[in-house]
């Protein structure tokens, strides 16, 4: 990677790509269902939805004008390194962003878990994720938020039930700033794990009845009731750690979607989330983990968790 150079790459791969559907992929992996809302820019829409149909994928579309927004994620051969260039997209009118929360609305049934994943189009107004989440409550569901700093406020103030942003996005929240960079990745483990824990109690301190701050190969800080708890993730040889937050989200859920209502273990929870990031990151595709991988990774997890606390 050089700047102003003309680079040419050797292979090209090309996928749907979204926060939500690399959940997806996990949940799918796990036998579960995993049905999707998309709104989707017509200009793309039929190569798009080819796509999703040819992984398998269980969708509900909503047609919005533009194009489908393009994230460019470049593997280099020479260092183990991860450029990920997210395009803007395009905006959305507050109308039809009311279309694709009627939908949402139409979709969600008591007990549900839905999950709310990626940025928010351009130009929305604010309140707009507020609303979705109200939606979701009266419809009896509970939500996980998963987004850019900007919305993430929104969804503190509303309540989600859940929130998983990564270090640099926790931070950017509670210092009321753009999370335009994500680097802490690049710093060292120990260094991280205290920042983490303290953005996530921050998190709670702004609202967050549960905050998970995901902090890359470090691990795991999960906070709730004034307390924190550091989950250390699981060393593997990776493949692409890009989609790795996502399968998190996906081995989180398929615990807590299997819970009686408040009654959830979240420390069982959380371990399957970062099962379902390890073994994923031993594959190029986001999401692309094994069920096999990801139970041995758990299962090792859990015998250490368990050793620790004899």
């Amino acid at each position: 990677m050089v700047p102003g150079a003309v680079i040419r790459t050797r292979l090209v791969l090309l996928t749907a790509g979204g926060k939500g559907i690399n959940v997806a992929r996990v949940l799918r992996a796990l036998g579960d269902s995993a049905p999707m809302l998309i709104p989707i820019g017509i200009d793309d829409r039929g190569r798009y939805e080819a796509l999703l149909t040819a992984e398998g994928g269980e969708f509900t579309t909503v047609e919005v004008p533009g194009g489908v927004r393009v994230a460019s994620i470049y593997l280099e051969e020479a260092v183990n390194r991860v450029t990920v260039v997210n395009d803007a997209g395009w905006p959305m009118s507050a109308s039809d962003w009311q279309r694709v929360r009627a939908t949402a609305a139409s979709l969600t049934k008591p007990g549900d878990v839905v999950l709310c994943m990626g940025s928010f189009p351009l130009e929305l107004p604010a309140g707009s994720l507020g609303a979705l989440i109200d939606d979701v409550h009266g419809a009896g569901g509970r939500i996980l938020i998963d987004t850019a700093p900007a919305w993430l406020d929104e969804a503190l103030d509303h309540g989600a039930d859940v929130v998983t942003p990564n270090l640099d996005e926790a931070e950017a929240t509670i210092a009321s700033v753009g999370g335009d960079l994500m680097d802490s990745h690049t710093e060292h483990p120990d260094t991280v794990r205290p920042r983490a824990e303290k953005a996530a109690l921050g998190l709670c301190e702004r609202g967050a009845s549960l905050a998970l701050v995901t902090a890359g190969s470090a691990g795991v800080a999960m906070a709730h009731d004034g307390g924190v708890t550091w989950f250390p993730a699981f060393p593997v040889v990776a493949a692409s750690t890009v989609g790795a937050g996502d399968s998190f989200v996906g081995g989180l859920s398929h615990v807590w979607s299997r819970s009686e209502g408040d009654d959830v273990d979240w420390a069982e929870a959380v371990n399957f989330g970062v099962a379902a990031a390890a073994a994923s990151c031993e594959h190029v595709l986001a999401g692309g983990a094994e069920v096999d991988r990801i139970r041995e990774i758990f299962g090792l997890l859990t015998r250490e968790t368990e050793g620790a606390a004899r």
